[in-house]
């Protein structure tokens, strides 16, 4: 009995030293992909070219289907008694169409807006991305978690700074002191802001 209990006490030993050297091999840190991009220099022109697609593309997309429809339906209202009944089936069929596009263009043109801006915003992504995973790779992270979801993180974890550099993006000065942008400098560890 007493061998068991022995083998059961080293067995749980063990155990415990072996979480032990798990939990001190990882590492872990945090990062921010959203803020690292709109420090990139162009991505400020992704915002002007969205504005001039919306304005020129959706909205003259809107603007043709919105005459488009007010044509057909005068044109049904006056002809529809000479038009043949499949021809009429038709041009109601066209109209239900475009009414439905029209009425529900909110949602149509959020859709085909956030598509474009993701096409555009591809480019700064990767780059981004691509120098995160090599730092990661380099300072052998075990775990990265969303700046925003933690707590409070000390800083040398923070790799927003290491990102940036290898990208070769200039930091506003708080951050490059291991501080959250808008925020006096402390003392203590980064707190970031909580959703």
């Amino acid at each position: 009995m007493k061998k068991l209990l022995t083998i059961a006490a080293v067995t749980v030993a063990l155990l415990f030293a072996g979480n032990n050297d798990v939990a001190a091999q990882n590492k872990f840190g945090y990062f921010d992909l959203d803020y690292v991009v709109s420090l990139m220099p162009g991505v400020s022109k992704v915002d002007t070219l969205m504005q001039s697609f919306e304005r020129d593309s959706l909205g003259a997309e809107y603007d043709f289907n919105l005459g488009e429809l007010k044509r057909m339906d005068s044109t049904f209202k006056a002809d529809s008694i000479k038009l043949a009944p499949r021809v009429r089936e038709q041009m109601q069929q066209q109209m239900a169409q475009l009414f439905y596009t029209v009425q529900n263009w909110q949602q149509y043109a959020q859709q085909i807006s956030q598509g474009k801006q993701q096409q555009l915003m591809q480019p700064f992504l990767a780059k981004a991305i691509n120098a995160f995973q090599a730092i990661v790779a380099e300072q052998k992270y075990t775990y990265v978690f969303k700046r925003e979801s933690l707590w409070q993180a000390p800083e040398g974890d923070n790799l927003i700074i290491p990102v940036a550099k290898r990208l070769g993006l200039k930091l506003p000065q708080a951050e490059q002191q291991g501080q959250e942008p808008g925020k006096a400098p402390a003392k203590t560890p980064v707190k970031p802001r909580i959703n």
